[in-house]
């Protein structure tokens, strides 16, 4: 969700702050700021993009900043909520990523001090905050205000006439970058990968203090070692739909996720899953679609229990213990509530793996295993080749615990028939006007899901999925002329009912489309699957060309589908 973006050095600060809010655009934003320290502090913000926030920005010599790219929680997007925020006396000011549970009790507490908030935020508390502690010890003051603080709460500060960026972390990621010139700290390793390679990842209730020379890092007061990681991830290259582009990288990034499974899978991990009683998998959005796939293959090809859960409903989760084994899926690696139900799982007791796509990221440090995608970074919020690559990893990990590998041939024959399908369209003019559909049974069902979310991300369309059986229960009420309906048919044995489903759905006018590895199916229009040497691999090749759909169908709308309206790339607060 939001960005942050901080320097302190040699060079001019400005110009390594815009190019690191620049790069942080993907996560998705809608308003953007910079503070520049130095003898004062210069603050300047704006809502909107941020190369509108770099023309407002004068030449400056200050070497000392940090910036922000805001999701708008407590406050409209305006220029007067975005970040940075200055302290009332004007000595400190913050960025922050985070929401503060307890932002009423604490404003309370602030204005009856006779401060005024400019903002509607509650980020603006730690300004303040900072502003009323005795500055002599630094760390003892972040440190400080962050135990007053509940919820998610990093965020960078610094100070007048100070050329140190202070720091603190709480759930949402921060990262910092030792660099020749300087040093850095960002939220997203991406921001960092141009100016260092190596870097240090802040654990959650660690303070640091960057200079223009060292980095110290605390916990409690203390001072602690922490071990310098690589960042090896290379910065987005400028791509003018970067969604078209990894729809196109599906072929490598399924290649890649295999190598990646088969070399870095531990034994004890497999063993671990093997002894456990009961399987749940924990995702959100995207990742839960996968997370259901997850169920089907591990179910079939295991035969191990299996329970999917969302996220942010996992707090209610029953029957969670030392008998069972967790797995969380996380494209990023940072999303708030998946990280929260890694740690009551690991509460409870539960052996933990994650699946990601980004190496060191928060998630990999809180489970006892992790199985990196190597996807390639992803900047399209709506997520494409991470989809894909989490259903291959999911299947690779069932036939693992099944006693079985995947022969490298089987995926390269995936990953040439995606190239093919990658050239397909379905996409009518219609689909911009009519009310969508989506339908298949059994594991074609979790697919309808995916395509119907990936079309309403990126359209601002109504679309639904059903189980193709449910529509004569109640939403075949809906079905006219102004109705498309995607239906999907991948299992010999479901394509004579699909077929009786979709003659249902035509008689009341709506036009139809088919992607079937089954052949006809009685649709208007039909796209014909490759045939695979398993069908459970089928989701893996059906959800491109309604990726495909999604995104033609965003363009003829003239929707920039890289960053659509609401949503953030990272989702980093619950």
């Amino acid at each position: 969700m939001c960005g942050i973006i901080g320097y302190t050095g040699t060079e001019y600060a400005k110009d390594i702050i815009i190019e690191g809010l620049s790069t942080l655009e993907y996560r998705g934003y809608d308003s953007a700021g910079v503070a520049l320290g130095g003898d004062s502090i210069s603050i300047y913000k704006k809502s909107g993009r941020v190369s509108q926030l770099n023309d407002l920005i004068p030449n400056s010599f200050s070497k000392i900043g940090i910036g922000h790219t805001r999701w708008a929680t407590h406050g409209a997007p305006t220029s007067r909520n975005a970040h940075p925020h200055l302290s009332f006396d004007g000595t400190i000011a913050i960025v922050h990523n985070g929401i503060i549970e307890n932002c009423d009790v604490l404003k309370k507490e602030i204005t009856s001090r006779g401060i005024t908030f400019q903002s509607d935020t509650d980020s603006e508390i730690i300004a303040h905050l900072l502003a009323l502690e005795d500055q002599s010890n630094m760390v003892q003051a972040v440190e400080n205000v962050a135990k007053k603080i509940e919820g998610s709460s990093s965020f960078l500060a610094i100070r007048k006439g100070d050329d140190n960026i202070y720091c603190h972390k709480k759930n949402a990621a921060l990262t910092i970058g030792i660099g020749l010139d300087g040093n850095y700290i960002a939220s997203d390793m991406l921001a960092l990968a141009d100016h260092t390679k190596k870097g240090i990842v802040l654990s959650d209730d660690e303070t640091a203090i960057l200079s223009k020379d060292s980095v110290s890092v605390y916990k409690d007061g203390v001072k602690i070692k922490k071990q310098l990681i690589d960042i090896s991830c290379k910065p987005p290259k400028i791509c003018p739909c970067y969604m078209q582009a990894e729809i196109d990288e599906i072929p490598t990034a399924l290649q890649n996720t295999y190598d990646s499974f088969y070399s870095t899978i531990k034994k004890e991990c497999i063993e671990d899953i093997k002894k456990a009683e009961r399987i749940a998998i924990i995702a959100c959005g995207t990742a839960y679609h996968a997370g259901l796939y997850g169920k089907e293959v591990i179910e079939i090809l295991a035969n191990k229990p299996c329970e999917v859960y969302i996220g942010s409903e996992y707090d209610r989760a029953r029957f969670i213990s030392s008998k069972t084994f967790a797995i969380f899926i996380s494209q990023s690696g940072e999303t708030a509530d998946t990280l929260a139900a890694v740690n009551r799982s690991k509460e409870l007791g539960a052996k933990t793996l994650s699946i990601t796509n980004v190496a060191n990221s928060s998630i990999t440090f809180l489970t006892d295993y992790a199985l990196i995608l190597e996807a390639g970074p992803e900047i399209a919020v709506a997520a494409t080749k991470s989809y894909n690559s989490q259903l291959l990893m999911l299947y690779l990990l069932a036939n693992e615990l099944a006693g079985k590998k995947v022969d490298k041939e089987v995926v390269k024959k995936l990953a040439d028939e995606a190239a093919m399908l990658s050239t397909h369209s379905i996409f009518t003019e219609s689909m911009a006007k009519d009310n969508l559909f989506f339908i298949g049974k059994g594991i074609d069902e979790l697919s309808a899901m995916e395509g119907a979310l990936k079309f309403k991300e990126i359209t601002y369309k109504m679309a639904e999925a059903y189980p193709a059986g449910e529509l004569k229960h109640g939403t075949i009420a809906l079905m006219d002329k102004h109705c498309t309906v995607i239906a999907l048919a991948t299992n010999e044995k479901d394509k004579q009912k699909l077929t009786v489903s979709v003659s249902e759905i035509k008689a009341r006018h709506a036009k139809t489309i088919g992607i079937s590895a089954v052949g006809e199916i009685g649709c208007d229009i039909s796209l014909f699957l490759p045939k695979l040497s398993d069908p459970l691999l089928y989701p893996i090749l059906s959800i491109i060309p309604m990726q495909l759909l999604s995104l033609s169908t965003s363009f003829h709308l003239g929707i920039n589908p890289d960053k659509p309206r609401n949503l953030a790339k990272s989702v980093t607060v619950v």
